[in-house]
């Protein structure tokens, strides 16, 4: 999803990986890409006239599967389907790029999506209301005062994780752990910085859509060769977001309808604080990308007086998560296939009701994923097989199957999308 060899941006994110990924997931046109090779389908931009906007740039893109999940169940922490078909994910985008004779441009993309994150959530539909904007999920203004550096002002994609939303643009369509509590769109304003072997973003906004502007994330990248490329990424609270503030259904948070209300799930993961770092190396057909990713959140004792659900707001001590992932992706030179796949683990701790980052508190799990995938011109069909073993159930136990109570679950999806 991020990459091309040569800049198209104005105003997001400085992707990095030598793969294909944007930054948190979003905006195809106005991002700076780098080195994307073509293991997989990526919308790309197309030309027309926009009149007096002068050129502009569209894309689009559709995807949705056939899955069958085992561990499934009334009680279960995936769910209690185990076969079904669902739509994924689709979004579509226009834009104008930031060049040399013209200082300014913009983005507006429209779309919906449903993470599946392997043995953390069922399949499930796309979600048109998880952010307050519905289905707009950028919108912004990008300038260039001076070269190198851009300003952009709106509705933002993050600048978190190596992996994206949208399944196009990664390499396994299912989502390791480190995925669901990060950042995504978010109200503000970002400056980036572009020059040589090193490019950087930083922003300020209301992380997590909340209205409370006392965010700020950052992305720094730097490119030693062709082939090696160090992502360092974060995001910190310059205060604290309270219980009634709107939160997307990220990361078990608010689940984007009614006021959006979250409770203990939703307080721990907007006013987290988080690191990490992604590394890509790339040898003619094969990269490899090690990620890791800390996620905490100090004690939040001031709202134990407020209730959600019946239960205190209050967060008696820190709460956090740690993942470790390793991505792989291989493309068959002169044929139309590829092979990607990951392997993770994840930890978490903290109390119950806050310790939200897996399905339980204290929870450890592993697990792994291979993608074999075949892509056409403009079409794709791509199967995932994914596995999570809980090492740890946690405390209370929230496992797999009827009873709740397994430790192993297993995912397959047949997955059919085009890009545009």
């Amino acid at each position: 999803m991020r990459k091309a060899n040569k800049r198209i941006h104005a105003g997001l994110a400085i992707c990095a990986g030598l793969l294909c990924v944007s930054t948190g997931a979003y905006g195809q046109i106005l991002q700076t890409f780098v080195n994307r090779p073509d293991e997989f389908a990526h919308p790309v931009p197309h030309s027309f006239d926009g009149g007096p906007l002068g050129e502009l740039e569209g894309s689009a893109a559709f995807d949705g599967y056939f899955f069958g999940e085992s561990g499934a169940g009334d009680g279960s922490a995936v769910g209690r389907y185990s076969v079904g078909a669902r739509a994924n994910a689709w979004e579509t985008e226009v834009g104008k790029k930031v060049t040399e004779t013209d200082f300014w441009g913009f983005a507006v993309q429209a779309g919906e999506y449903q993470d599946i994150n392997l043995g953390l959530n069922r399949p499930k539909n796309i979600n048109a209301n998880r952010f307050q904007t519905g289905p707009i999920r950028s919108a912004y203004v990008t300038i260039e005062p001076i070269q190198d550096y851009k300003i952009s002002v709106g509705q933002l994609p993050s600048v978190e994780g190596f992996e994206s939303v949208y399944p196009w643009n990664n390499p396994v369509a299912l989502r390791t752990a480190l995925n669901p509590p990060q950042n995504s769109n978010s109200k503000g304003v970002q400056l980036d910085y572009d020059h040589g072997p090193f490019s950087g973003v930083l922003m300020y906004s209301d992380g997590y859509d909340t209205n409370d502007f006392n965010y700020i994330s950052w992305l720094a990248s730097y490119k030693f060769d062709a082939s090696n490329q160090l992502n360092v990424y974060g995001g910190a609270n310059l205060g604290t977001t309270g219980p009634n503030a709107f939160a997307y259904g990220e990361g078990n948070a608010s689940p984007g309808g009614a006021n959006g209300v979250g409770g203990q799930a939703q307080l721990a993961v907007v006013n987290s604080d988080m690191i990490g770092a992604w590394y890509s190396w790339r040898h003619k057909s094969l990269t490899i990308i090690p990620e890791v990713q800390l996620q905490y959140t100090p004690k939040l004792t001031q709202f134990a007086n407020v209730t959600s659900g019946g239960i205190s707001d209050n967060i008696p001590k820190g709460t956090g998560e740690f993942v470790a992932t390793l991505f792989a992706i291989y493309k068959f030179a002169d044929t139309p296939y590829s092979i990607s796949g990951w392997v993770e683990y994840g930890s978490s701790w903290g109390s119950a009701a806050q310790d939200v980052w897996f399905n339980a508190p204290g929870q450890t799990l592993v697990g792994f994923a291979i993608a074999p995938a075949w892509k056409y011109n403009k079409l794709y069909a791509r199967l995932n097989l994914g596995y999570v073993h809980l090492v740890d159930e946690g405390t209370p136990a929230a496992g797999y199957g009827s009873a709740g109570t397994g430790r192993d679950s297993f995912t397959s999806l047949m997955e059919f999308g085009f890009v545009f």
